[in-house]
């Protein structure tokens, strides 16, 4: 929740702040995401962002993290990607 708060800057509510964390919890407690820090920094850092622009919809905004980070969050993502997320979000 810690990292969500951070990442918001204090511009969304509590029961905001709520929702997320309860689609972040769902998303990377799939077996096939990569449980790293900078994997869950990236991810959170997104999924905040997909909010921000308008996916408030708590329903919607799961199917499309869901789907976002099974593209983007493997545990079997490529080397290059994983230095690239590394050099971003370590």
């Amino acid at each position: 929740m810690e990292r969500l708060i951070r990442l918001a800057k204090g511009e969304l509510s509590q029961k905001e702040i709520e929702i997320l964390k309860r689609i972040f919890d769902t998303v990377t407690a799939q077996y096939w995401f990569d449980d790293t820090d900078y994997s869950r920094e990236a991810f959170a850092g997104g999924l905040i962002g997909l909010f921000r622009y308008g996916m408030v919809n708590p329903t919607q905004l799961e199917k499309i993290a869901m789907f976002w980070a099974f593209n983007d969050f493997p545990q079997n993502m490529s080397s290059s990607q994983r230095a690239k997320l590394k050099s971003l979000y370590s």
